[in-house]
């Protein structure tokens, strides 16, 4: 009975410690993506089913427990055997839920970021077989037994009740390749992020902890793999006993899954905690920041902008592809009639609008401006800005 005990504390335990975790990220996610960035998207809401899904799947295994989840059932009465059996089985339910809205929302998150075509099709094809894979799965796991309710009602070992289940070496290998397919498209979109950021114009450590940050989802894999050896346990006749490490890593894996998910947004309001707006290896996305932050450093009075980055036919929307550079022109009249003054001639950036009519007719000076915009943004500049953007 000891260790029937323990079984049931282990299950309690996890799902007791990582549904708040799971559930205080998400919500700081939603404060940074909602209130910070302004930025709440699919990836967002994504996460928020994902954590649904998951907090049902912590409150039935919990559920579970109080009626025999990880006990023998000849230690069960035959009525808490059928309450503890549907509550493993709406686990299942929960589960593929849970982790099929996950990597949608880490998926969703990364094609924020990049703008290759080889990368965004990896990870749609990611996407399409998380969500293949995990349907399959789950209503192999649903539909094994006919009807349905034989599931939960065969642990009453009542031979007038009728019905079959499909072989449980069927459901292992299955489970095997699923746990496997889980794992590589989690490293996949663990590894990514490394071909995204690096070649990025950042600092060393700052690419580290940006590769870090995308890379964290992949986190939840070390659960899948812990999983396998136990997946055995389904063919045990006393399955709510034999079966209690598969329930406690697949919260596991699902829980870390969320929680490291919802970790990888909330740089933005580390900055803001911690004042690191103001660095000038991080202040901004947009091309020549980095100089501009050291001028406005040293006491420049640089624009804030590129002069080039506002945008007055688009309701003055900012455009960080441009870059404007104002040039004036001042020529001497002995210049403009043939004169071989040359030294006369330069080409200043000026402050002032209108030159002095007096000026003007004692030394006949021809002020000329004009505009030259330049495309300057490139697919590592784009890249680096909607990183900066987003984590």
């Amino acid at each position: 009975m000891d260790e029937e005990y323990r079984r049931k504390t282990a299950v309690q335990t996890v799902a007791a410690v990582f549904l708040p975790i799971a559930a205080i990220a998400v919500m700081l996610r939603c404060y940074v993506r909602g209130w910070i960035v302004k930025a709440f998207g699919w990836d967002d809401a994504a996460m928020v089913l994902a954590m649904l899904f998951y907090a049902m799947f912590c409150g039935t295994m919990i559920g579970g427990t109080l009626y025999g989840t990880g006990y023998k059932f000849e230690h069960l009465e035959p009525n808490n055997r059928v309450t503890a059996m549907k509550y493993w089985w709406l686990c299942e339910i929960a589960y593929c839920f849970a982790s099929i809205f996950c990597k949608i929302s880490v998926c969703l998150f990364l094609m924020r970021i990049t703008i290759k075509r080889l990368h965004i099709w990896i990870l749609y094809t990611v996407m399409v077989l998380t969500v293949i894979a995990g349907l399959v799965f789950m209503f192999l796991m649903l539909l094994q037994c006919k009807p349905l309710a034989y599931f939960w009602t065969r642990v009453t070992m009542d031979p007038s009740i009728p019905g079959y289940c499909i072989s449980i070496d069927i459901i292992i290998v299955m489970t095997y390749i699923y746990s496997a397919f889980s794992a590589l498209c989690d490293f996949t979109v663990g590894i990514l992020p490394i071909f995204l950021v690096h070649k990025l114009h950042m600092k060393r450590q700052t690419k580290i902890a940006v590769m870090g940050i995308l890379s964290m989802a992949c986190i939840a894999s070390s659960a899948v793999i812990v999983r396998i050896p136990f997946v055995q346990t389904f063919a045990d006749d006393d399955f709510l006993y034999a079966t209690f490490e598969i329930a406690v890593w697949s919260n596991i894996e699902a829980g870390l899954g969320i929680t490291a998910g919802s970790l990888a947004t909330l740089r933005p309001l580390l900055r803001m905690w911690t004042g690191s707006r103001s660095d000038p290896d991080y202040s901004s996305g947009f091309p020549g920041a980095r100089s501009r932050s050291a001028s406005r450093q040293l006491g420049g009075n640089d624009r804030p902008f590129p002069l080039g980055s506002l945008d007055d036919s688009a309701q003055s929307r900012l455009r960080p592809d441009k870059l404007a550079v104002t040039v004036t022109t001042i020529k001497s009249q002995r210049d403009l009639d043939g004169g071989s003054l040359s030294p006369s001639n330069s080409e200043e950036r000026l402050t002032i609008d209108r030159p002095s009519p007096r000026l003007t007719e004692d030394i006949g000076l021809g002020i000329h401006r004009t505009f030259e915009v330049t495309q300057t943004t490139t697919d590592s500049e784009e890249i680096e800005r909607r990183a900066r953007a987003y984590v």
